[in-house]
């Protein structure tokens, strides 16, 4: 199984970007409490949930810091004029 691609996340909106992200800290406790309990453990499925929620949250962070740019620009658009 490979890796999701941070391509195809892109088309994704804020709201829906922040229910994936709680989605996939879930899913790290659950296994997190599975590889503690030594019960039918997945290792790869650890690896691959701590990959997608690291592209969610830079794809999240980007998201933000593009809007409050913009923000800062209309602001110093105003102030020239």
């Amino acid at each position: 199984m490979s890796f999701p691609k941070f391509s195809e996340l892109k088309e994704i909106d804020i709201t829906k970007i922040d229910d994936q992200i709680i989605k996939a800290k879930k899913e790290l406790l659950f296994l997190r409490i599975q590889k503690a309990n030594f019960s039918r453990f997945s290792p790869h499925l650890l690896t691959h949930t701590k990959h997608q929620l690291s592209q969610l949250l830079t794809l999240r962070r980007s998201l933000y810091a593009k809007k409050f740019n913009a923000q800062r620009l209309k602001k110093k658009i105003k102030k020239k004029n």
